[in-house]
């Protein structure tokens, strides 16, 4: 495909700014890549979700400089099993690198607030646009057609780099040919 007046370049094209997208498009623009995250909704919106941070996944928000914004949210030193009329409470392991508590945080600011931090952060997120047809060259990935949704128009942008982040149910991953097993 040849590029045209409508053709955007980026380094790193990231599809889908969920906690995911939108973690590897932080990363990438703190590193100095030229980042454009495309997501396909406009933030803050409904994702079905537990809503339970692991310690684990603390410790990357607070790796992104989120650890401020974590803290006004319920925080759980760890789990409760319940079954057949027993509980059993189940505290976080002590671990080198990870806290001992997990934070309950609703996807509509999760990934808001992930998204947003990634944009500070230099990344570009075009909210309401949807990647929906790969660019391939010689077999590799180079880019996507873009549609903006608010206006119906379409672009392509092409990448160095291109992160398919775009969820379980990537439309986009099964243009390519994958599927969930």
């Amino acid at each position: 495909m040849t590029p045209n007046a409508q053709t955007r370049e980026t380094d790193v094209l990231v599809i889908g700014a969920g906690p995911a997208g939108a973690a590897a498009g932080y990363w990438c623009a703190t590193r100095g890549l030229d980042t454009m995250m495309l997501e396909k909704k406009h933030f803050p919106r409904e994702k079905t979700c537990g809503d339970g941070l692991t310690p684990r996944a603390v410790k990357q928000l607070n790796d992104m400089g989120l650890g401020d914004s974590l803290a006004k949210f319920h925080r759980y030193e760890g789990l409760r099993a319940t079954a057949h009329g027993k509980a059993l409470e189940l505290h976080w392991p002590s671990h080198p690198i990870y806290p001992q508590h997990g934070y309950v945080v609703r996807r509509r600011e999760l990934d808001q607030m992930v998204a947003f931090n990634a944009e500070r952060a230099g990344a570009t997120l075009l909210q309401g646009h949807e990647a929906t047809t790969p660019i391939l060259e010689n077999g590799r990935l180079v880019g996507a057609t873009v549609t903006d949704k608010d206006n119906e128009t379409t672009f392509d942008v092409r990448a160095k780099y291109v992160v398919i982040a775009d969820g379980a149910n990537s439309r986009f991953g099964r243009a390519l040919g994958t599927s969930r097993t």
